[in-house]
């Protein structure tokens, strides 16, 4: 049973992943497959979010989910078990307040497993996170 306030959701999650496959596009709509993909990422079961990230990989294929949703819950699949990355979407806070890359399996290669998923390259994404966290800091600091 899994602790929490998202206890019954969860469960919810499990049973449409066992009747229905992945809760995609067609299925739920874009809200609904981001909150199933929020579940499965949040939920703490590496058992649920493995059998998530099969089932969403397949509906990313079928182009029934967002394929950036595949790629962070791979990731921090990969974090979880002190693994190195597949797609550079995880950065990790340092003392400094900068964010460093968390290690990525194959750096050089990167960017091919990125376009495979229809992805920006690393540079744009590592770009974008960076300008996110900077506007963050400044609304968060400015008032």
């Amino acid at each position: 049973m899994i602790a929490g306030i998202f206890a019954e959701e969860v469960t919810l999650l499990q049973k449409t992943l066992a009747e229905h496959g992945w809760p995609g596009y067609r299925l739920v709509g874009e809200q609904g497959s981001r909150a199933a993909w929020q579940l499965a990422t949040y939920c703490g079961d590496s058992l649920l979010q493995s059998r998530a990230l099969d089932l969403l990989g397949k509906a990313v294929r079928r182009e029934d989910a967002d394929p950036k949703h595949y790629a962070l819950l791979a990731d921090r699949l990969c974090l979880q078990r002190g693994e190195p990355q597949r797609f550079g979407t995880l950065y990790i806070p340092t003392d400094s307040g900068t964010l460093e890359l968390y290690r990525v399996k194959d750096l050089p290669r990167l960017d091919d497993r990125r376009h495979a998923l229809g992805l920006e390259p690393h540079a744009e994404y590592a770009a974008g996170l960076r300008a996110d966290v900077l506007s963050y800091d400044a609304t968060s600091t400015s008032g």
